[in-house]
């Protein structure tokens, strides 16, 4: 792999990007794949009876993998990693620890955000009818990972980032549809992150409230 991200500044934002075997996103969301997977990640003590949230935290490793990829790929470095060829790796517990392109990155200057989009419909859509829980809860998670990595990046001085938060303040996108990644994220008076919808770790225990959880009033949560 010789793309220009590998030793660059913003390697380690990348490192979720692997060699190697990796599973289909459509067979990796078929129904019987995730009981295998939500089973063995969690136990016959959450799954299926805790199926809504250990659908959104199984959820949340896709996309911590898939939004610093996607922004340093597309908006630092200008290249596009084909989303409808990617292959997810899998660890120990079921969760997704890397993604895998067997096709490698094109320059382009297309709008970065309509592939990633409609991968991402795709995912949520699927996820969403199997796990039975709301479309607007995972769109919340890939868009809390999402402006996560546009601050850290920004933070680090990296170019092209206007894009990224372009997308996250937009209501309406071109087509008029209404955006999903509009306004995950906002800032407390404090400072800290606060999510605008609920990924539902509170409902189990030994998961309990994120640190964004919309339920916290003035610091703590509810």
């Amino acid at each position: 792999m010789n793309e220009p991200w590998v030793n660059g500044p913003y390697a380690s934002f990348m490192a979720g990007l692997v060699e190697g075997e990796g599973v289909a996103l459509a067979e990796l969301l078929r129904p019987e794949v995730l009981d295998r997977l939500l089973l063995k990640g969690y136990g016959p003590e959450l799954m299926p009876a805790q199926l809504p949230v250990l659908v959104s935290q199984w959820a949340k490793f896709h996309f911590m993998l898939l939004m610093p990829t996607m922004l340093v790929s597309r908006l630092v470095y200008g290249w596009r990693l084909p989303l409808e060829a990617v292959k997810v790796q899998l660890g120990e517990r079921g969760w997704a620890t890397g993604l895998v392109f067997e096709q490698g990155g094109l320059a382009t200057d297309e709008p970065w955000y309509e592939e990633l989009l409609k991968n991402l419909e795709q995912i949520i859509d699927s996820l969403a009818t199997y796990g039975k829980l709301p479309a607007a809860v995972l769109w919340g998670n890939a868009g809390e990972y999402l402006e996560l990595n546009l601050q850290r990046l920004r933070a680090l001085g990296a170019p092209g980032l206007q894009a990224g938060f372009a997308l996250l303040g937009t209501r309406l996108l071109p087509d008029g549809q209404s955006n999903p990644l509009f306004s995950p994220v906002h800032y407390l008076p404090d400072g800290q992150r606060q999510r605008r919808s609920c990924c539902l770790a509170y409902k189990v225990e030994w998961v309990g409230h994120c640190e964004q959880c919309p339920l916290r009033t003035n610091g703590q949560t509810a």
